[in-house]
């Protein structure tokens, strides 16, 4: 679980404009497309006198062109995109266009892309975006899609004017869009974080669901010491989460918003502060430190990684962690398969903090992940009518979300159903997994909305499994918007101050978390200069140009 906008109100009135009077023209053309979300038009725009020219299908001769695609390669390994898989294979057949796949593995891709930029040297026509999409557009890396969005891809015209809100997060301050991302605001509804906890465990101990922090305490405390796996060992760790993760979203219980708002949040006044620096901060992480000291939390917290959870859960020692709640389906599983019965992972609330605080948990999204188009491509206008086609028709969505029909979804009254392949698959995937075996849920960028027609897939991801439906019902409630820090874009004057601070402030905060959480750092004499060592790297400037963000963030 690791955008952008434009600083001038009249401009971003103006390209909305575009955007609007693009899907709002009247004058029909040429044949319809069945790619397209209304008939083939030619409209005139009154800002720029470009013309909108929807498409047809195939959008060329078959084969004729070939777009090549630079991705981190499938999440599920077996099946990588270099196999033609089915969905890929079957938006060949709908375009016409051949995709060449130039992927690496997930570790590699970063670095690797980079190197590429960086020369401008066999740089592919689409890419997932290795860093700042800004940087690498105001560079020339990147060309700006605006414009191409504007004449040649009705169905991103559409939906960005229904959705204004997540165009905005597109823009730069420059006002030029240099990507597009996954819109995730559907599986706020399906799959929330939340806390998660072995019931069968609980209910051996003769224990209720935690609801305070005071509680969970008492719960870990408990799991510890009362050998609830039955082994007669004590090898129970109550709770396993990264450094990052416990010291995040825990501050939840104290009104912290330190997940996918950065820490940085606004008084009443609407002033950004750091909440790092909030004494509520320290007491959490004193909180923290308690269940270090008597064993409570995973020694290997400081070096732990997914897959280590992952392991350690299905060794049958493991009684809590916070993760997205589709995969308490999967702990069960692999906890089973490992000749355990009855196990019975639940997703909680987050816990109540001191003086009464609910607790929240602060949403994913709106977007995730940047995909651009290099500014070297030779086909730049048949790219953006395949990425209209893959990323924001229904038809094109229902390969990225649903997969291919017959095998992993059936039509019923009008709308897709998943088969047994993905609820039921007999490999025992989960239902992501499932669907990247056919290259859908797909690296590039796809849409899981929560309204219109492109929100079809979040809800039957539960559809049949009253388990997860349950959990998402528990989170759903205390559910809040982040203010999304990383996806509303800087100014490159502010990128440039931006980047070495907050790299020197990450550093020193996660340095002083870690020594604070394991004592070897006594957090009643020493935070204080703590938090003055974070004022003294400039953190001050970081909320300045925060607070820049924040108020682009709002007139949008």
């Amino acid at each position: 679980m690791y955008r952008k906008r434009f600083s001038r109100g009249i401009c971003a009135a103006a390209a909305m404009a575009l955007l609007i009077a693009g899907c709002q023209s009247q004058s029909n053309q040429g044949q319809q497309s069945s790619a397209a979300p209304e008939s083939g038009k030619t409209s005139s725009s009154p800002s720029t006198g470009s013309q909108t020219k929807d498409y047809t299908l195939p959008l060329v001769t078959d084969g004729s062109v070939t777009l090549t695609i630079g991705s981190e390669d499938n999440g599920y390994t077996p099946a990588s995109y270099t196999q033609n898989l089915p969905i890929w294979k079957a938006i060949e057949e709908k375009t016409g266009v051949k995709i060449k796949w130039d992927v690496v593995p997930v570790a590699q891709y970063v670095q690797t892309m980079n190197v590429r930029l960086a020369s401008m040297s066999n740089v592919p026509d689409l890419l997932v975006v290795p860093g700042d999409p800004v940087k690498f557009g105001t560079d020339g890396v990147l060309e700006p899609l605006e414009k191409l969005i504007e004449e040649h891809a009705p169905n991103m015209r559409k939906f960005f004017a229904e959705n204004p809100d997540i165009y905005n997060l597109l823009k730069a301050p420059d006002g030029h869009v240099y990507y597009v991302s996954s819109v995730v605001t559907g599986t706020n509804l399906s799959d929330p974080g939340g806390f998660m906890i072995r019931k069968d465990w609980l209910d051996k101990l003769n224990l209720q669901e935690p609801k305070t922090i005071d509680e969970w305490y008492s719960v870990l405390k408990a799991i510890k010491d009362g050998d609830p796996n039955g082994n007669g060992k004590k090898d129970e760790i109550p709770l396993v989460l990264p450094l990052k993760a416990v010291a995040q979203f825990f501050g939840d219980a104290w009104g912290l918003h330190l997940v996918f708002s950065s820490g940085f949040w606004p008084d009443d006044k609407g002033k950004i502060q750091s909440e790092w620096l909030d004494p509520r901060a320290k007491e959490m992480v004193a909180w923290l430190n308690k269940l270090y000291k008597e064993g409570l939390l995973d020694p290997d917290f400081l070096t732990s990684s997914d897959d280590q959870l992952t392991t350690k859960i299905t060794k049958n020692v493991v009684g809590s962690t916070r993760a997205f709640v589709n995969r308490i389906v999967q702990y069960d599983k692999n906890v089973q398969a490992a000749g355990v019965s009855g196990v019975n992972w639940i997703a909680v609330k987050p816990p109540q903090g001191p003086n009464g605080y609910k607790g929240h948990t602060e949403k994913y999204g709106p977007i995730s992940g940047y995909f651009g188009m290099s500014a070297q491509s030779k086909n730049k206008e048949t790219a953006i009518k395949w990425l209209d086609y893959v990323y924001a028709s229904e038809e094109g969505n229902r390969f990225t979300t649903f997969g291919i029909e017959g095998k992993s979804y059936v039509m019923e009254n009008g709308e897709p159903k998943f088969t047994d392949y993905i609820l039921k698959n007999p490999d025992g995937l989960n239902s992501m997994n499932a669907l990247r075996t056919l290259g859908a849920a797909p690296r590039l960028p796809w849409i899981r909305h929560d309204k219109g027609p492109l929100s079809k897939q979040p809800p039957q991801t539960i559809a049949l499994e009253p388990k997860l439906q349950k959990a998402a019902e528990q989170i759903l409630p205390t559910i809040i918007d982040p203010i999304p820090f990383e996806y509303i874009s800087m100014t490159p004057e502010e990128a440039s101050k931006f980047k070495p601070l907050n790299a020197d402030y990450q550093s020193k905060l996660d340095e002083g978390l870690a020594k604070f959480i394991v004592g070897s750092d006594d957090i009643e004499k020493n935070w204080d200069t703590f938090t003055k060592e974070l004022k003294d790297l400039g953190v001050d400037e970081i909320v300045k140009i925060r607070q820049q963000q924040y108020d682009r963030y709002k007139k949008q």
